[in-house]
């Protein structure tokens, strides 16, 4: 353990209970009396469970209940208005481990929807302790300006609402965490639950093991290579368990894939994709939180190279890189239609990059970022996000 490091841990001791998690919890607890605000202002029900349950969370609750299903388009109940050539239609387009957990909370005898709120609650705060720890857990101005940040990234009404995005972020957060202290063991089950979780936490897949190739310094290279080939290994058995829980129900290996061409996702350009949005212009929910995404990008972006030029690229470094980079790209290449904004929040463990710019700046990202979601959020609550 480095002198820095074990200097880090004496603070870290020295500041008490307090310190370490107090901070995350009054960050969680703000951050859904905001929601409430801002569900109130759009004229939704802010206490109410039903006022959350849009889009995709239906999907997430249908699943819970009943499984996947794929049948013909016209004879069952999830139909697509216009499907295409190949007809199919269901609920086999969103992944299995988020319903799969509401249905294990369900036993309690609460409500599909409370327990999908409730898993949804319990991994944002976990994941915001996670990126708390990956800030230092010292309560400093730019500390905490950065865990704020993390809760208001765009797309971050998602973290409070059925949606699978705040456990995505957690493993995210764990998978960066865990390659820090050296523990490619935790890195490798980050890894596979949040594969299983949601599609854009997929990518750790590849950037954990590249990571650990590239900037795990303190051991042998084959070494290094065995533990990448481990965490990717995870990640492949994790896909393979997905794909054979849609085979079990469906019948069909490729069932999401079928289901997602409904909505035109697969691979497009993503230069094409990005003029698109943009040239719609702030009409598009989609143009704000590209814009919103760049200005939090750009800067972190510099400092981590900057840092990695000084320094050297680390593992953690080099895992922050490829998080950003492929945060902003994925969704451009998946399609226009795919709710980018989703997958953006899950850049939130970044934040730590933006410790080391002017307070002037940070604050100017935070506000930008804060003012999006407001719109974001607003939009959710109108019925005009989806």
């Amino acid at each position: 353990m480095s002198v820095a490091r074990v200097a880090d841990v004496g603070e870290l001791e020295s500041g008490g209970a307090w310190q370490r998690w107090l901070p995350p919890i009054v960050v969680a607890v703000g951050y859904q009396l905001w929601v409430w605000l801002m569900a109130a202002t759009a004229g939704a029900d802010s206490f109410s469970l039903a006022s959350g349950l849009k889009w995709d969370a239906l999907r997430y609750l249908d699943i819970a209940r009943r499984g996947y299903e794929l049948y013909p388009c016209g004879a069952g109940p999830v139909d697509f208005p216009n499907p295409p050539a190949d007809p199919w239609c269901g609920n086999a387009g969103w992944f299995p481990l988020y319903p799969l957990l509401i249905r294990l909370l369900h036993v309690t005898g609460l409500s599909y929807a409370a327990c999908g709120v409730i898993v949804s609650q319990v991994a944002f705060l976990a994941a915001l302790m996670m990126i708390w720890r990956l800030l230092g857990a010292r309560l400093t101005e730019p500390a905490g300006q950065c865990l704020v940040l993390a809760a208001f990234l765009p797309g971050s009404v998602y973290y409070v609402l059925v949606f699978p995005i705040s456990l995505a972020l957690l493993c995210v957060a764990g998978a960066i965490l865990a390659v820090r202290n050296g523990s490619w063991v935790w890195a490798a089950a980050s890894v596979a639950i949040g594969v299983a979780a949601y599609p854009s936490a997929g990518l750790m897949c590849l950037l954990v093991p590249l990571a650990i190739v590239i900037g795990w310094r303190r051991e042998r290279r084959w070494i290094r290579v065995a533990k990448g080939f481990g965490v990717a290994a995870a990640g492949g058995l994790s896909l393979v368990v997905v794909g054979t829980a849609f085979y079990a129900e469906t019948g069909r290996w490729d069932a999401y894939q079928i289901i997602q061409r409904n909505y035109g996702n697969g691979v497009h350009n993503p230069l094409d994709t990005a003029t698109g949005i943009m040239a719609a212009g702030m009409a598009d929910p989609k143009a704000w939180s590209l814009a919103a995404m760049l200005i939090f990008v750009i800067p972190a972006m510099f400092v981590a190279v900057r840092r990695g030029m000084a320094r050297g690229f680390d593992a953690e470094l080099v895992l922050l890189i490829g998080l950003m980079i492929g945060l902003v790209v994925v969704p451009l290449v998946a399609g226009p239609r795919v709710s980018s904004y989703r997958s953006y929040a899950l850049a939130a463990p970044a934040v730590v990059l933006l410790l080391g710019i002017p307070e002037r700046l940070r604050l100017l990202v935070l506000v930008v970022a804060a003012g999006v979601a407001c719109v974001l959020t607003y939009a959710f609550f109108q019925n005009k996000l989806i």
